[in-house]
């Protein structure tokens, strides 16, 4: 499913936080204008509390991290497991915990650099391609989860940009370090967990502690397909 969103404000959209281009302004503010980050094609932003109103976004934004989820841990949960809800969704975008991140072909990339739209068909201007929940657990604690990106757009860099814009959105809180969790099989080894970790650890995230998931999440083990554990990283924001 894809969904046409359009962003409001005015002023030039560049690679940092700034007000959103002119031809993106339209009558539904879907992302917060003064959160916005953009880079190439990518926007990037906290979504607005009115959006958490629009069910077609809601259950785009469900389905799209209830497939990259099911893409990774299918066999670490039973059958008929999903990551996510459209309640839940709708409440992380009112609480404006949710980050959307959405491509806008007709803006113009940055000169200095390649592009890094990938060659996709029936891409939609506007369309939501990934998002990401970024909490402040302490005054200086940042933490990101729920990470998705459409798999069209993966390898492309924009998962990158994704993290980057949750740690500055962070670093802008206050915070001083980001944290994040990896849920990882305890009976086989998992080759996309082991690629997505080490994919982290290139961005400067460090394992600081492994714990077990089913004594912290006690209601989850009856979903789990076999013993479970999750690492914890954590990467300095200063």
């Amino acid at each position: 499913m894809t969904v046409a969103v359009t962003l409001d404000g005015d002023g030039a959209m560049t690679e940092t936080r700034g007000p959103c281009a002119d031809s993106h302004v339209g009558p539904n503010l879907v992302l917060d204008p003064k959160t916005v980050a953009y880079k190439d094609h990518l926007a990037i932003g906290i979504a607005t509390a009115t959006a958490a109103d629009d069910a077609s976004l809601v259950s785009a934004v469900t389905i799209l991290v209830n497939k990259a989820y099911a893409e990774v841990e299918s066999d670490i949960f039973k059958p008929g497991y999903e990551r996510t809800t459209d309640a839940e969704v709708a409440q992380l975008i009112r609480d404006g915990h949710l980050a959307l991140a959405t491509l806008h072909l007709d803006h113009p990339r940055d000169a200095h650099s390649p592009s890094s739209l990938p060659p996709v068909k029936h891409v939609v201007d506007g369309e939501v391609v990934g998002c990401v929940h970024i909490k402040r657990r302490s005054p200086t604690l940042g933490n990101f989860a729920m990470f998705a990106l459409d798999a069209r757009f993966r390898r492309f860099g924009l998962g990158t940009r994704m993290v980057e814009f949750a740690e500055g959105h962070c670093r802008q809180l206050g915070c001083t370090t980001m944290q994040l969790e990896v849920l990882v099989p305890t009976w086989f080894e998992h080759a996309n967990k082991i690629r997505m970790q080490a994919w982290y650890q290139r961005l400067g995230y460090s394992i600081v502690e492994l714990r077990d998931f089913g004594e912290d999440y006690p209601a989850l083990i009856p979903l789990l397909a076999g013993p479970c554990a999750y690492k914890i990283f954590e990467k300095p924001l200063v």
